[in-house]
């Protein structure tokens, strides 16, 4: 995932988390970030242990 892919997925989940206080926004949007960061790293260890050179 590009950076510009990341902060258009956070600006999409901030728009639907917006009716919520700004307190539980802020709260929501970083532990969808975190979610994120998180799919990102697994992503990239499963392409790793893919590589034939691991087999």
């Amino acid at each position: 995932m590009t950076s510009q892919q990341f902060g258009d997925e956070l600006l999409r989940h901030w728009q639907l988390l917006w009716p919520l206080p700004a307190s539980e926004r802020i709260k929501r949007i970083d532990e969808i970030r975190q979610d994120l960061e998180f799919e990102e790293q697994l992503s990239l260890v499963s392409t790793e242990m893919a590589n034939p050179e691991f087999a």
